[in-house]
């Protein structure tokens, strides 16, 4: 029983973060779409050519892309979480001793006939 909340719970949990997701990078689309079509409208800047561009910026070309970066930390993140669940299931072996061993419940002494 309990296995089987806990799962719906997860289950729930994890529905609410994909659908807030969703709705983010729905957002996220939309500003950036309004921010495109406004920019179209927009008179061109005075002295644009004047203004520092990403790729003039000293260093930016041995930038990793966003996506490089985003990899890399989700990769790392795997490793991690790894180790977490190793250093946790050792430590619930450590500690075994320590706990009384659980008895399967018994079962219950049928009611007796009236």
């Amino acid at each position: 029983m309990t296995a089987t909340v806990t799962g719906d719970v997860q289950e729930q949990v994890l529905g609410i973060v994909r659908k807030s997701q969703e709705m983010t990078l729905d957002a996220i689309k939309q500003v950036v779409e309004t921010v495109n079509n406004a920019a179209e409208k927009l008179p061109p800047v005075p002295f644009a050519d004047k203004l520092p561009s990403l790729t003039r910026l000293p260093g930016a070309s041995a930038l990793p892309a966003p996506a490089t970066v985003v990899s890399a930390t989700f990769d790392f993140l795997d490793r991690l979480l790894a180790e977490q669940r190793k250093f946790a299931g050792e430590l619930i072996k450590s500690t075994a001793p320590l706990r009384p061993t659980a008895e399967p419940a018994a079962a219950e002494p049928p009611e007796a006939a009236e």
